[in-house]
């Protein structure tokens, strides 16, 4: 019994341990028009989002489009990021993608 709760104490350190690096960690994305530069940390929480470009001369579509576009390459990004992270962390290495 103190066994798995040794265990289960050094997983909940583990876990922190990642928790603090993934947050100090950042990816900065430019959407593909090139309308917004992103920053995600590794945890996937949105930084910043700074406009790169006078947006008066596109379209609501085109603002929209590009800025989901962007924002989806970013999580997606962290998300590898993380995986990387926490499978350093364990001994494993992440599936190519």
């Amino acid at each position: 019994m103190f066994d798995k709760l040794k265990d289960l104490w050094q997983l909940k350190g583990q876990m922190e341990e990642i928790k603090k690096r993934l947050d100090a960690m950042v990816i900065k994305v430019q959407s593909k028009e090139g309308l917004f530069d992103i920053t995600v940390t590794g945890s996937q929480e949105i930084k910043e989002v700074k406009i790169l470009k006078n947006l008066a001369a596109y379209t609501n579509a085109q603002i929209e489009e590009d800025l989901a576009r962007g924002l989806n390459k970013a999580m997606k990004d962290s998300q590898a990021m993380a995986a990387q992270v926490m499978g350093g962390l364990a001994g494993l290495t992440p599936p190519e993608a």
